[in-house]
């Protein structure tokens, strides 16, 4: 999806529609026509809400009502996914990188953590505990507590973690646009510990420069990921995953 500018039609909808429980969004009395249903729907799924049937409402991760009150404070649907490059890592391929990363008996890093999905399959792994940073408070309120959070941070801009820890595993789903995947990569690579191990998901793109120079460096593993891993995610992206041991 993209942005949106929001109706008349669609505002007068929005602003009509009742939240209930907090993250749940009822859209008023009567049936819309499908076109203008179309364009709510794509105002709310954009603002991270999905459409659930038995409930026959909008049922969002967190508080619905204060992006209701953005949108049409705004007149603006910003598609917070792309905004945020928040393709959060679909189950069974968070198991498949964690399985890459032989996480059993050790403390891992995962320094782009969303709602926590390596986080909960690293757990699920045996590992004896994961160290989180996710920049969107709202997204780190989804992250199992038994990690250790850094809520709040951007990862490209700490310089130390946890007192100066490293770590002996990291596992990652790194933003992909402008060659952000590169820089978080090698930036993760500070943290990581003599004899570690980082498993990251990239770009298929293995011509870029960047990328280049972490192969001449690292002669890292590198797996193909059949397209369509994160479709349920939202996005069709082709990716690879990164396996760097030092």
């Amino acid at each position: 999806m993209a942005n949106a500018i929001l109706s008349k039609e669609v505002t007068s909808v929005l602003s009509r529609a009742t939240v209930i429980n907090g993250n749940t969004v009822v859209l008023p009395p009567g049936q819309l026509d499908r076109p203008l249903y179309e364009r709510v729907n794509k105002a709310l799924t954009n603002a991270g809400g999905k459409w659930n049937r038995s409930a026959k409402a909008h049922i969002f991760p967190s508080d619905a009502q204060p992006k209701l009150i953005a949108m049409l404070g705004s007149g603006v649907s910003v598609d917070e996914k792309k905004r945020d490059q928040s393709f959060f890592t679909p189950p069974d391929l968070a198991s498949l990188v964690v399985d890459y990363g032989d996480v059993r008996g050790c403390d891992v890093l995962e320094p782009e953590a969303g709602r926590g999905a390596l986080v909960a399959a690293c757990l699920k792994a045996g590992a004896s505990r994961v160290y989180a940073i996710e920049k969107n408070k709202e997204y780190a309120q989804d992250i199992d507590g038994a990690a250790a959070i850094y809520s709040g941070y951007d990862f490209l801009e700490l310089t130390e973690l946890w007192g100066g820890r490293l770590f002996h595993r990291i596992v990652m789903n790194p933003p992909f646009t402008k060659n952000q995947d590169i820089a978080h990569v090698s930036h993760a690579l500070k943290f990581l510990a003599p004899n570690g191990i980082l498993v990251s998901l990239m770009m298929p793109n293995q011509t870029r420069k960047g990328f280049q120079e972490l192969v001449a460096k690292y002669d890292p593993e590198i797996i193909e990921v059949e397209r369509g891993a994160f479709k349920e995610s939202g996005t069709d992206i082709a990716t690879i995953i990164v396996r760097i041991q030092t």
